[in-house]
């Protein structure tokens, strides 16, 4: 079960990544309006980061693609867990829900990726 648990986590992850990517290279305006997002960033950087995370997003599914998932699934924990508190570090800055959005969908992955961990660790151990 704790395997299946970090599969799904992996394909959310990839999932989020490459909607944001598509709606933040596009689509910024209605984004931010759908991130509830007070601030104003303009029209370059949200697309590139756009382009970013849809980078991003395509070199995890073809990790994902090749069977490689599960050597990577931990490192992508170890990779969210500061980036929730540099989002929580640009909250405080900003005042902008927008980035407690972000926040949410990025814990739920972190949160169901540590429980799979914890979960497969336990299942081998028996």
């Amino acid at each position: 079960m704790g395997m299946k648990l970090k599969k799904i986590a992996f394909v959310y992850l990839i999932s989020y990544l490459g909607v944001a990517a598509i709606g933040f290279a596009l689509l910024p305006d209605l984004t931010f309006k759908l991130f509830l997002s007070t601030g104003d960033y303009g029209e370059i950087l949200p697309r590139l980061l756009g382009a970013m995370m849809g980078v991003l997003s395509f070199l995890l599914l073809m990790i994902y693609r090749q069977g490689d998932w599960p050597k990577y699934s931990p490192f992508t924990m170890m990779a969210r867990a500061p980036l929730v508190l540099f989002i929580f570090y640009l909250y405080d800055l900003s005042g902008d829900p927008m980035f407690l959005i972000i926040n949410a969908i990025v814990l739920v992955g972190l949160v169901t990726t540590a429980a799979g961990t914890a979960m497969q660790a336990r299942e081998q151990s028996t």
